[in-house]
């Protein structure tokens, strides 16, 4: 595992390296892009006068062509052996004229609406050596948009060596996919984790966020190795202000879940409806959505951090510095880079605390298993240790001196209380009837050795899987009240199960029918009381309640458990 993270760390900063050389810019924009509805041959010419042009960008109907003229300065002749490339994103269909010259098409321009969608948003161009004197030159585009006349971007050109032109955001995929791809095994392996446990609700979020953050990465990326028609690229933003969206709720709602305070709910409602507020009124500038998107997400989560460590609350410190770190990474690197590394740091984030809660919760449920068996033993001590075992038969043998054949009946209740004892006592559940019988076992042998009137009744106890309770916790319970309750005037002692199961939880409700000895000592911390709370948590996790209370007549257990 710590080799796994390493190597994650390392493909983080790894992909934060970026390298600009700038031997290999040799070019400065000398006049706006300049813009002219019309078609005209003449409008390509290097020293063609275009001062009545607009530099607003305003696209015609249908796929009328239009015209864009730039005018750069060349700083460095390049040498005879370097390609040099003209690279340019650009919404539409096009052809380029360098100083008049023809240097290359993409699309179809006037024949959008006749032709299948051919063309990218980015392309690059080789630009003779012949032509790239230093000095001055014009670019000329003639254009038309048939698709997404709503925008109305401006057309940015670059002029660099052309094998790093169409190469150098590859080398950042590179690192960036394999994050990717980490992302995606993580997704899978806590979405099985999560099937197996159904219980563990934050691995399904963390598998969800790891997912987004998978999309995410390849919406983003895939326009540098998959040609992408202008008319889907505002599709493509939308996904990728989608997916910003959802992360930017995940994230600080998986670190509420994390570490919960008051009212969480209710603030984690106000934030959901805070970023479709900002979706909504960035909508025009995809760039805006996301930054804003994310800076909530990243406050939101330090503010949920920060007041976890007020709280003393375990590894929110460690949280914390992450969240820092991610934010010092986000500002001192490019924009593209530095979004997906921090994205990561945060990932990673999740990821530990994720770990630290699930060695906690193994830690509880080895305890709890412990603390069961011993528990366990422990009662079974109780039932064969030497005093229990003097009394039983000093019973026995005034039962067999007075009656043999009661004598008998005391042998064969006893044996079969053991017997029911032995068949439970190494099952998780079993089913309320299988209690119940052991829990008449043991008042057929308290019968002969108190020789007091044990009377049982049970209601709603149906021959249902569901009816399950964990072993021995109704017949601690009635041990509990034949030791702390006498019989009443009559000699008699009453005992009533009774079960009611609704679509949110199964209630057992256990009473004793006698005198209590003692209404005023709290009994809750005693052996028996310990067993039947460790047996609960075993089974339930949390998701049960445990009361004991005296009554007028008696003495009233009531076992609740949820999400039945």
């Amino acid at each position: 595992m710590k080799k796994a993270l390493y190597i994650i760390i390392f493909l983080l900063f790894s992909s934060c390296y970026h390298t600009k050389n700038d031997s290999r810019y040799i070019m400065t924009d000398v006049s706006e892009t300049l813009f002219k509805i019309g078609d005209n041959s003449l409008w390509a010419k290097k020293n063609y006068d275009d001062s009545d042009w607009s530099t607003q960008k305003i696209i015609p109907k249908k796929d009328k062509i239009f015209w864009a003229r730039k005018e750069i300065n060349i700083t460095k002749s390049p040498d005879s052996l370097q390609v040099i490339g003209l690279g340019i994103h650009s919404f539409g269909a096009y052809e380029v004229y360098w100083d008049g010259i023809f240097i290359g098409r993409n699309g179809l321009p006037g024949n959008e609406l006749k032709r299948e969608k051919i063309g990218t948003t980015n392309e690059s161009f080789i630009i003779p050596n012949s032509l790239l004197n230093k000095g001055n030159h014009s670019i000329a585009l003639r254009m038309s948009q048939l698709y997404e006349k709503k925008d109305t971007r401006n057309v940015y050109t670059y002029i660099l060596e052309y094998d790093y032109l169409i190469t150098y955001k590859l080398k950042d995929t590179i690192y960036i996919n394999i994050l990717a791809g980490a992302f995606l095994l993580t997704c899978i392996y806590y979405l099985f984790l999560f099937i197996n446990d159904k219980k563990q609700y934050t691995m399904l979020l963390f598998s969800l966020s790891s997912l987004l953050f998978f999309l995410l990465i390849i919406m983003e990326y895939i326009k540098f190795y998959i040609p992408i028609h202008y008319s889907s690229f505002i599709l493509r933003l939308k996904v990728i202000g989608v997916l910003t969206l959802l992360i930017s709720f995940l994230v600080p709602y998986y670190f509420s879940i994390q570490f919960p305070f008051k009212h969480f709910k209710k603030l984690i409602v106000v934030y959901a409806i805070f970023l479709l507020l900002i979706y909504r009124f960035y909508s025009h500038s995809f760039d805006l959505t996301a930054l804003f998107l994310s800076q909530m997400m990243w406050l939101s989560s330090t503010m949920i951090i920060s007041y976890a460590i007020y709280k003393k609350q375990k590894s929110a410190i460690i949280i914390l510095i992450g969240l820092i770190l991610s934010f010092i990474i986000y500002k001192i690197s490019i924009y593209d880079v530095s979004l997906f590394v921090s994205f990561s740091i945060i990932s990673l984030c999740m990821f530990y605390l994720l770990s630290v809660k699930l060695k906690d919760q193994r830690v509880a449920f080895e305890y709890s298993i412990a603390e069961s068996t011993r528990l366990k033993y422990e009662l079974l001590k109780k039932n064969i240790q030497p005093h229990f075992l003097m009394n039983t038969l000093t019973s026995l043998i005034d039962w067999v001196e007075e009656s043999p054949e009661k004598g008998v009946e005391f042998i064969e209740a006893l044996a079969e209380e053991f017997d029911v004892l032995n068949q439970v006592e190494n099952e998780k559940l079993i089913p309320i009837s299988q209690e119940i019988k052991l829990c008449k076992s043991h008042l057929n042998v308290m019968k002969y050795r108190k020789e007091v009137d044990y009377i049982w009744e049970d209601e709603g106890v149906l021959n249902d899987k569901n009816q399950t309770i964990p072993p021995a916790v109704i017949h601690t319970l009635l041990e509990n009240g034949i030791t702390h309750c006498s019989p009443l005037n009559n000699n008699t002692m009453k005992f009533k199960l009774s079960v009611k199961s609704t679509n949110e939880n199964l209630i057992y409700t256990f009473i004793t029918y006698g005198e209590v000895r003692n209404k005023i000592k709290n009994k809750t911390g005693g052996t028996g009381f310990k067993y039947v709370k460790a047996r609960l948590t075993e089974s339930y996790g949390q998701s049960w309640e445990f009361t004991s209370n005296s009554i007028n007549n008696g003495w009233e257990n009531v076992i609740k458990i949820n999400n039945i």
